[in-house]
C-alpha cells in the first residue's frame, strides 16, 4: 500500500475527529461559519465529481461506468433515508426526549456509510491515478469537518457525555480509513469501485451539502459554492505543477 495513500486516509479520518472536537470544545465555530464551509465543500465536490471523477469512471469501467455511478448515487440515497432520514450537516439542538438512542444508532450507521464511501472514493481514485486521488482527498476533506460536527452534536443532543460524542466521531474516522484499506486491495475491481464511489461523492455534494447551502438566504453561500468550485481548479493546477499526472 502506497505511503501517500495511507497519509491521505489518515488525514481524511482526522477530519472527522476534528469535527467532533469542534462540538465538544468550550469555544466552537458558529453555525454561520459552518454553513459557509458546507457551501465551500459543495462546490468543490461538484467540481471534482463532474469534471474528473465521472469521465474517469466511464473511461476505466467501460460501458457500465455510468450505470455504476447511478448505482452509487442511489445506494447512498437509499441508506441515508433508511438510517438517517432527518440528519443535516449542522448542529443538532433537540432535547434528549427527542433525540433518543435509536436516532443516535441510525445516525452512526448512516454517516458511517458516508465515511466509508469517502475512503473508498479516495483509495479507488488513487489506484486509478495518484493525482486523481489527491484531488478527491482535497474535495472530501472540506466536508469531513461538518460530518464529524454532525455526529458529535447528535450524540450531545441525546444527552451523552463529551467522551461518547468524541467516540462517535472516532467511529466515523475508523470507517473512513477502513474504506481506504478495503479499496486499496481490490486490484482489478478498482475502476468499478471508483464508479460507485463517484455516485456517492456526487450525492454528498449535489444533494446533501447543496441542500444545506441553499437554506441560507443572501448571496454569500452561492459565492462560497463558486469559490469551492474554483478551489478544485486551483488544486488541479497545483497537482499538475508538481508533476503528478491526472
Amino acid at each position: 500500500m502506497e505511503p501517500l495513500l495511507i497519509l491521505l486516509g489518515l488525514a481524511a479520518a482526522g477530519g472527522d475527529v476534528i469535527g467532533g472536537l469542534v462540538v465538544t470544545a468550550p469555544s466552537r465555530i458558529g453555525d454561520r461559519t459552518l454553513g459557509l464551509l458546507v457551501a465551500l465543500g459543495a462546490g468543490n465536490l461538484l467540481g471534482v465529481a463532474l469534471i474528473e471523477l465521472i469521465p474517469e469512471a466511464i473511461e476505466h469501467a467501460g460501458s457500465n461506468g455510468a450505470l455504476l455511478v447511478l448505482a452509487g448515487y442511489l445506494f447512498i440515497h437509499f441508506f441515508e433515508h433508511i438510517f438517517a432520514p432527518h440528519l443535516h450537516f449542522g448542529e443538532e439542538t433537540h432535547g434528549a426526549t427527542v433525540v433518543d438512542t435509536h436516532v443516535t444508532s441510525t445516525a452512526l450507521i448512516g454517516l458511517g456509510l458516508h465515511a466509508f464511501m469517502d475512503g473508498v472514493a479516495i483509495s479507488s481514485a488513487f489506484v486509478t491515478s495518484p493525482g486523481l486521488g489527491v484531488l478527491v482527498f482535497a474535495a472530501i476533506m472540506l466536508h469531513k469537518l461538518p460530518e464529524g460536527f454532525t455526529i458529535a452534536s447528535v450524540m450531545k443532543a441525546a444527552g451523552t457525555t463529551r467522551r461518547w460524542a468524541m467516540s462517535a466521531a472516532g467511529l466515523l474516522a475508523v470507517a473512513t480509513f477502513l474504506g481506504v484499506l478495503t479499496t486499496s486491495v481490490v486490484g482489478d475491481l478498482a475502476p468499478y469501485a471508483l464508479a460507485i464511489a463517484t455516485g456517492s461523492v456526487l450525492y454528498v455534494g449535489a444533494t446533501d451539502l447543496m441542500a444545506e447551502a441553499n437554506k441560507a438566504e443572501g448571496i454569500l453561500n452561492p459565492i462560497m459554492v463558486m469559490i469551492g468550485t474554483g478551489m478544485f481548479f486551483v488544486v488541479l493546477a497545483l497537482v499538475r505543477f508538481v508533476g503528478i499526472a491526472v
